[in-house]
């Protein structure tokens, strides 16, 4: 990984390159405004954050904007959490770590300790653009409590599962794609959300 002035080159470039203030940064990072500076200025940053660093800059470049080597997908582990990487058939299964990790044999990394049933999905299609495209890794929380405006994956019936955004209006219920292009839709009783969408890993090569 780079250091020094090179590091703090590669964290200027990258925030411009994501359209972000230093103030959105130290939000994402629950510092101050000041350190995002020091980190510029500086390239010192703290080993705790390097991981969430890589992370929070995918969706705009990759690990070797920051002098990290090239790794390959299935072994990558920022926090030492992986969680298995499923079809969407196999989503609405509600399975606990042991059978996931029978399902499937490629893991995705993720920052967060993961539940017994957590697992992630690749996004498919252009209905959820433009803040989810198609190759997006997304990590779906089962025990996550739905709350509105959050994004889900769902099934109605028995069908393969989908993905869009929550929305609770009084006592109706909806799904709501992020691309206007399609339709909202209202749930019924015959939808069943199969787990909360608590983070997304993108990468390039």
């Amino acid at each position: 990984m780079y250091t020094g002035k090179k590091l703090g080159e590669a964290i200027k470039s990258a925030i411009e390159l994501k359209g972000v203030r230093k103030a959105d940064v130290a939000r994402a990072f629950s510092i101050k405004p000041p350190s995002v500076t020091s980190w510029i200025q500086t390239g010192r940053v703290d080993k705790a954050h390097i991981d969430k660093l890589v992370s929070y800059f995918a969706d705009v470049v990759t690990p070797e904007h920051f002098g990290i080597g090239s790794f390959e997908t299935n072994e990558i582990l920022f926090n030492g959490y992986k969680v298995p990487l499923l079809s969407w058939i196999d989503a609405v299964k509600q399975s606990d770590n042991d059978t996931l990790a029978a399902i499937s044999n490629i893991w995705v990394p993720t920052l967060r300790k993961p539940g017994v049933q957590t697992f992630a999905l690749e996004v498919k299609g252009d209905s959820m653009e433009p803040e989810f495209t198609a190759g997006d890794r997304i990590i779906v929380e089962p025990q996550q409590p739905v709350v509105h405006g959050c994004f889900v994956v769902i099934r109605e019936n028995n069908a393969e599962a989908m993905f869009k955004q929550y929305i609770n209006d009084g006592s109706y219920h909806y799904l709501k794609p992020l691309n206007n292009r399609y339709p909202i839709i209202k749930m019924s009783e015959h939808f069943q959300i199969c787990g909360v969408v608590v983070e997304k890993f993108k990468i390039y090569i």
